[in-house]
């Protein structure tokens, strides 16, 4: 393989000359008789520096960058990659240091130099043939386009003709095809595929052409999601190879399965709809915490792949699993599914604060323009904390009788178009929903402040953050 190497070389051409050494001054001032108007000052430690006084008219520094590729039998090639400089050297307003497009240059020239003799040395090496050491006749010569990070490289693509000592395989040799497959190097599909996953695809499309070297021909926004969706599909089989063979790990006792669904708007224009999308964070004994998400075109899929999440983390049939939901069966008939060991389901605290939440709002916008409003905003605002107070430590049922005792009394206020009598009909109907949910779920509703004591989960937020 071509070992390449960068030697950036600087050369000034204007008129000066540094020596760093006494020795060598006297080589260096017959050069200078010619020159008119020249200053000579002896600096300590570095010997002689002879330069001539600014003239209308000269240059300033120039740079020139090139790259030596060492083949393997030893001979060198060197490429210039880049060259520029040349400024008023009395000027403050050139550019100071490399510009970006200066660097993109610099990168460019270095990747077409590289991948060009990379390609040349491995056609040179597979017409050579193993079994007979002679060479494979050519065939033709192709130009190849490969598409990198710092832009596209054409390179000659030899063939060759299978050799003449070949039996069962008389096939066309192709080495530059054998090297890149995809027409585009690793990193360069890496890169698509998490800008494409970070960024909607035209942006990530904007910030490739602004910041690489890719040329002219950026790749479009379907190149980008193609690109994004094949790595997310090798991703995913290697998972699901895991899964079928996984490596032995230690069982555990408990895990936790926070699961969730939520809906991501589409983009506006397509379809005008959105799609759901099932996240579930999975932990085991030793607090290991995996993110697992699927959408609705893997729903048949879904299972095996939490499935098998649940036995990387040491799942067996003796193992208990604790799924929190929102108590909604899609969630949590998956999670039972996915699960061999016995099963606990508990309604997560987060959705049932919020509705709570909502009720307090409602009681907390009670008007208050009399003294008997003021005294009803403070009886229904404080029926609603002890509403919440018995839920958080399990009282479902006192809790239920509260809201079925606070409701008469709110719909009692209705009476009259006053101001209050507008504000009945939003907390009667946070109550009423607050006692259908509770209700229906009575049986998932746990002692949350003593799992709060005793360390034990409780909350699918961290679930819904990554919603």
């Amino acid at each position: 393989m071509i070992a390449p190497s960068l030697h950036p070389t600087t050369s000034a051409y204007a008129k000066c000359s540094v020596s760093s050494n006494p020795t060598t001054s006297s080589a260096i001032r017959p050069e200078l008789t010619e020159c008119a108007d020249l200053t000579a000052e002896t600096v300590p430690n570095m010997g002689v520096l002879t330069s001539a006084l600014g003239r209308p008219g000269a240059g300033g520094m120039e740079w020139r960058v090139t790259i030596e590729l060492s083949g393997a039998d030893g001979t060198k090639q060197t490429h210039e990659v880049a060259r520029g400089g040349g400024a008023d050297p009395h000027s403050t307003l050139d550019p100071f240091g490399l510009t970006l497009d200066d660097g993109k240059m610099v990168l460019a020239g270095v990747e077409r130099h590289r991948v060009r003799g990379r390609v040349a040395e491995y056609s040179a090496l597979r017409r050579c043939c193993s079994h007979c050491q002679s060479l494979r006749p050519l065939k033709d010569t192709r130009a190849r386009r490969l598409n990198s990070l710092f832009g596209t490289v054409e390179v000659p693509a030899p063939r060759f003709k299978p050799c003449r000592c070949a039996i069962r395989e008389r096939s066309t040799l192709s080495p530059a095809s054998e090297l890149m497959p995809d027409r585009c190097t690793p990193e360069y599909e890496r890169t698509l595929a998490k800008l494409g996953a970070w960024l909607p695809y035209r942006r990530a499309r904007r910030f490739l052409s602004e910041f690489f070297p890719i040329g002219d021909d950026p790749p479009w926004q379907e190149t980008i999601r193609r690109r994004t969706t094949k790595v997310g599909a090798g991703l995913e089989r290697e998972t699901l190879s895991r899964a079928k063979t996984p490596r032995p790990v230690p069982p555990a006792e408990t895990m936790t399965v926070s699961i969730d669904a939520g809906h991501v708007r589409a983009v506006r224009g397509h379809q005008g709809r959105t799609f759901e999308v099932m996240a579930a964070q999975v932990s085991n004994d030793d607090g290991k915490l995996v993110l697992f998400s699927g959408v609705p075109g893997d729903a048949d899929r879904q299972r095996t792949q939490l499935q098998g999440v649940l036995t990387g983390l040491g799942m067996t049939e003796a193992t208990e699993v604790t799924i929190l939901s929102d108590g909604a069966d899609g969630p949590r008939s998956l999670g039972e599914a996915a699960s061999t060991g016995t099963v606990y389901h508990v309604l997560d605290w987060f959705h049932l604060a919020m509705r709570i939440q909502h009720a307090a709002q409602c009681a907390g916008g009670w008007p208050t323009n009399s003294v008997d409003d003021c005294r009803n905003r403070a009886e229904f605002t404080d029926a609603v904390e002890h509403i919440r107070w018995r839920l958080w430590h399990g009282q479902t049922r006192r809790a239920l009788w509260l809201i079925q005792r606070t409701l008469p009394a709110v719909t009692a206020k209705a009476a009259g178009k006053t101001a209050a009598a507008r504000s009945v009909g939003n907390l009667a109907k946070a109550l009423t929903a607050l006692e259908t949910y509770v209700s229906g779920l009575a049986d998932l509703i746990i002692d949350y402040a003593s799992a709060r004591l005793d360390d034990e989960p409780f909350s699918t937020s961290p679930t819904e953050g990554a919603v």
